[in-house]
């Protein structure tokens, strides 16, 4: 089974339930039973390739701030990772976050979307 991001279900009587790629679900409402797999493998790794490529600029981000801090606690300069980390946190709230942000919604606006049937 693929671990990317969940398939929001909603059935035509309303019930409401996110899924992982592969899972079924029974509709307790009203019985309807839905497969995620009725998406194509291909284009759901495609979704889940393109979470992941996007996860690596804040995790990469997040070890060189951890990397300096752990400098400069080493080298006995502790008064600099008072200073490191509020310019480091305004960095990525002011100016990063923001164009990655953009990036990440237009790449996900070109990806595909389906509507699933019940079986």
């Amino acid at each position: 089974m693929l671990r990317g991001p969940p398939i929001a279900v909603t059935c035509e009587c309303g019930e409401k339930r996110d899924l992982h790629y592969g899972e079924a679900w029974t509709c307790e409402g009203c019985a309807k039973r839905w497969n995620t797999q009725q998406i194509p493998r291909e284009q759901y790794e495609l979704i889940r390739r393109t979470q992941l490529r996007f996860r690596v600029l804040p995790v990469a981000f997040g070890l060189v701030v951890a990397a300096a801090a752990t400098f400069f606690i080493a080298t006995g300069n502790v008064f600099s990772v008072f200073v490191l980390l509020p310019v480091a946190m305004m960095t990525w709230f002011i100016f990063l976050r923001p164009a990655h942000r953009k990036r990440y919604r237009r790449a996900i606006a070109q990806l595909p979307r389906w509507a699933l049937r019940p079986e």
